[in-house]
C-alpha cells in the first residue's frame, strides 16, 4: 500500500493567491505516484506470470542416497543451473515414478511418499501423503504400474498398491528362496516378467491373478553367444551369470545380463484366463553387446518433438507426461511409432568375432551406449 502526503499552505489567502500554482505540483506528484503503482503492479503481474509459466514446465526429479530429491526444469542444464526445488527425506531414495499426475517416491525406511499438485499446477512438496508399504529391512526397491495397480517389490515379495486408496491390496512371493530379492520388473499387457538377484532365470506372472505362468533360463543363450570368447573369460562370466535389466518393447522382451550379452525373446500372449504358458519362447542373443555388465535397457521415440511439446505444457495436459495406472488410458503412440532401444554398459563387444582383438581391454571400462532401431 502506498501513502501519499502532500504539504499544503497554512494561510487561506496564500491558498487563494497560489491556487493555480498548487494544483500543478499536486497533480504531478499524483501522476508520478500512479505511474509508480502501475509499474509495481506490472512487475508483480509479470512475476506471477513467470511463476505460472515455471509451474507449467516439465520437471526432472533426481533422488540421492542421502534422502534428498532435487527437482529441475527439464530445460535446465543441471551442471550450471541450481535446482528448482530441494526436498529432504530421512532415508535414501530408491525409486521415483510419475503416475496418474502424481509422483511416487520409495524410501529406504519402507515408506512410499506421494506428491500431488496444488491448485495452480505446481507441486505441493510440503504436505505429501506417506504410505507404509515395506520396512527398513525390506524397503520398496522397484515400482511399476501394472493393470491399474502399482507393483512394489520388497525383497523377494511383490506388494500390490491401490493408487486411489493408497492401500496394499495383495502380496505374494516371487520365489521361495528368501536370499534372492527382486532385481528387475518389466510388463507387457497382462504379462509381468521378474528377475531375481544373482539368477539367470526370469519368471512370468499374470498381472491380475498373480500366478506364475512360466520360467525361462537365460544361461543357454548366453553360453552360446560366449562360445568365441577366451576360455577363462567365458568360464568366469558363466559362473557369475545373472540378469541385470529387463525391457518389454513392442513384441520383444529385451534381457541384459552380467556377461554383457543382450538377449531378445518374443513376448507370449497372456489372456485374462491364461493359467500356464506351455510353449516358452526361446531367447536369442544379439551380436552386439558389452564387455561388462549391461547396466540398463530403455527406449525412446525417434519422432522429433517440437519445443512447445517438450517445454511448454498447458495446465490441463500435465498428465500427458505421466504414466497411467489403467492400461486403457495409455497412449498408443509408442506402439505405432519408431523406437530406439538403448543399452548402457561397460565397454563394447562384437560377439561375432573370434579370437582376441588388438583393441581388447583398451575400452573395457569405458561406458558405452548401444542403439537399435525397432
Amino acid at each position: 500500500m502506498w501513502i501519499i502526503r502532500v504539504p499544503l499552505s497554512s494561510s487561506s489567502s496564500e491558498d487563494d493567491d497560489d491556487d493555480g500554482e498548487s494544483v500543478g505540483p499536486v497533480s504531478s506528484v499524483m501522476e508520478d505516484e500512479q505511474k509508480r503503482v502501475r509499474s509495481v503492479s506490472d512487475s508483480l503481474a509479470s512475476d506471477a506470470a513467470s511463476d505460472d509459466a515455471d509451474n507449467l514446465q516439465p520437471t526432472m526429479w533426481l533422488g540421492t542416497e542421502d534422502g534428498c530429491i532435487h527437482v529441475y526444469n527439464c530445460s535446465d542444464n543441471i551442471r550450471i543451473k541450481k535446482n528448482k526445488v530441494k526436498i529432504q527425506h530421512g532415508s535414501s531414495v530408491h525409486c521415483i515414478i510419475y503416475l496418474d499426475n502424481r509422483v511416487f517416491v520409495s524410501l529406504a525406511n519402507g515408506d512410499i511418499t506421494v506428491y500431488v499438485r496444488d491448485h495452480i499446477g505446481g507441486w505441493n512438496t510440503t504436505d505429501p501423503y506417506i504410505v507404509s508399504v515395506g520396512t527398513a529391512a525390506t524397503p520398496v526397491t522397484r515400482m511399476l504400474p501394472i493393470a491399474g495397480r502399482l507393483w512394489c517389490s520388497c525383497h523377494n515379495a511383490i506388494k500390490i498398491l491401490n493408487t486411489s486408496s493408497l492401500q496394499v491390496e495383495h502380496s505374494f512371493h516371487v520365489n521361495a528362496d528368501s536370499s534372492r530379492s527382486v532385481s528387475c520388473i518389466a510388463v507387457s499387457g497382462l504379462g509381468v516378467w521378474i528377475s531375481l538377484q544373482n539368477s539367470a532365470v526370469i519368471r512370468l506372472f499374470h498381472a491380475t491373478t498373480y500366478e506364475c505362468l512360466c520360467d525361462s533360463n537365460m544361461a543357454p543363450a548366453v553360453t552360446k553367444m560366449l562360445s568365441s570368447c577366451d576360455d577363462i573369460i567365458r568360464q568366469h562370466k558363466a559362473a557369475c551369470l545373472r540378469v541385470t535389466s529387463l525391457l518389454a518393447c513392442k513384441d520383444l522382451l529385451w534381457v541384459g545380463t552380467s556377461a554383457g550379452v543382450v538377449l531378445t525373446m518374443p513376448l507370449p500372449h497372456v489372456a485374462p484366463s491364461t493359467m500356464k504358458i506351455n510353449n516358452i519362447p526361446t531367447a536369442t542373443g544379439v551380436p552386439h553387446g558389452h564387455t561388462g555388465h549391461v547396466r540398463f535397457l530403455t527406449f525412446v521415440e525417434t519422432a522429433p518433438a517440437t519445443v512447445s511439446d517438450t517445454l511448454m505444457v498447458r495446465p490441463s495436459s500435465h498428465h500427458r507426461y505421466s504414466l497411467k495406472s489403467k492400461p486403457e488410458l495409455q497412449s498408443s503412440s509408442v506402439t505405432n511409432s519408431k523406437l530406439l532401444v538403448i543399452s548402457g554398459g561397460d565397454g563394447y563387444e562384437d560377439f561375432r568375432t573370434t579370437g582376441v582383438s588388438e583393441v581388447a581391454g583398451r575400452e573395457d571400462s569405458t561406458n558405452h551406449l548401444l542403439l537399435w532401431h525397432v
